[in-house]
């Protein structure tokens, strides 16, 4: 197996907007398409949260075609997707393919039956899997080195494995983790209902700005006052003062670390709380401005078409038709 594992991420100026990793999910033949469909929610939420890079996720048998550029797997992450019911079987024909998989692959995640899959062509290292009971005695014969008893997810290396389909969604969170860092992982838990939520909500705008800013303390913690303040909007002077640095050296920092101002950024965590509110639940649009601090009905209409392109009335009404547009607002 090649032994490159991803480098967290950590979006700047240097990293462009359109960068992709690749998830390709690999199911055994005949396998339902909609056994993978968590696993797309989980991309897709990820996708949602974190816009400057994004997972591509194809689905796919070990006889698809694939790219023949080994340079397009640099990246790329492969998920052998098993169950908990039976070994994953592999035809004669089937062998070449999976081999060069395994070489190819930035990261393996062998998920139930799977485990077995790099057994079957030799390249199998003494690699602790997670191996779900009923392939227990099975993993005995063929000489698995199984992860400690309880254990439903194992890495080593670029080889990850998971006991289980659910298992198996703690185990993608990690990458993400590795990818992106601790605190986008934990937003996605929260937002996904696969941690426990924290007493703040989880907003788009922030995590944004915080990725861009590589987790600086800072901007994170100015970030989280301006969430604890959109309807009673702070001047940027008064923030500068509650985090102890000049109005100046806050601008400064904000505009080198995420491109944009502290105004702009304060603003567009108002204009997103206001989206949250026109798409889900019922407030008049008087009390929507009163709740976002922005004083008028035409202030909040220049901005909010500024950020999302549309005004607030036709937000509503699109929602109220299923057609509701959910891209991040513009930062300046």
């Amino acid at each position: 197996m090649n032994s490159q594992t991803a480098a967290p991420f950590c979006a700047n100026k240097q990293s462009g907007p359109n960068a992709v990793h690749d998830i390709e999910i690999i199911l055994p033949e005949g396998a339902a398409a909609s056994g993978a469909q968590m696993f797309r929610d989980l991309f897709d939420a990820a996708n949602d949260l974190i816009p400057a890079q994004h997972y591509r996720v194809t689905l796919r048998s070990l006889l698809s075609p694939l790219p023949e550029d080994p340079q397009l797997w640099q990246r790329r992450t492969v998920i052998f997707l098993g169950d908990i019911q039976s070994r994953w079987q592999v035809s004669p024909a089937q062998r070449s393919r999976l081999r060069q998989l395994l070489r190819l692959a930035a990261r393996v995640v062998l998920v139930g039956g799977a485990v077995f899959l790099p057994r079957v062509v030799g390249q199998l290292k003494t690699s602790p899997l997670a191996i779900h009971p009923n392939f227990a005695a099975a993993a005995v014969e063929e000489q698995l080195v199984a992860s400690d008893p309880g254990q439903h997810v194992a890495s080593a290396g670029i080889v990850n494995s998971a006991s289980s389909p659910f298992a198996a969604l703690r185990l993608l969170l990690r990458l993400i983790r590795d990818d992106h860092g601790q605190q986008i992982a934990n937003a996605l838990g929260q937002y996904l209902g696969l941690s426990d939520s924290s007493k703040h909500e989880v907003s788009k705008v922030s995590l944004h700005l915080r990725q861009r800013a590589c987790g600086d303390t800072l901007i994170a913690t100015t970030l989280q006052l301006m969430q604890d303040n959109l309807e009673d909007p702070k001047q940027i002077r008064e923030l500068a003062a509650q985090v102890g640095v000049s109005t100046r050296k806050l601008e400064r920092r904000f505009q080198d670390k995420t491109d944009t101002t502290p105004l702009a950024a304060y603003r567009m965590l108002r204009v997103e709380r206001a989206h949250q509110l026109l798409v889900h639940t019922d407030l008049p649009l008087a009390e929507i401005v009163v709740a976002t601090g922005f004083g008028s009905r035409t202030n909040l209409r220049h901005w909010f078409k500024k950020g999302y392109g549309t005004s607030p009335q036709t937000l509503r009404q699109q929602s109220f038709a299923g057609k509701t547009p959910t891209a991040l607002p513009a930062y300046n």
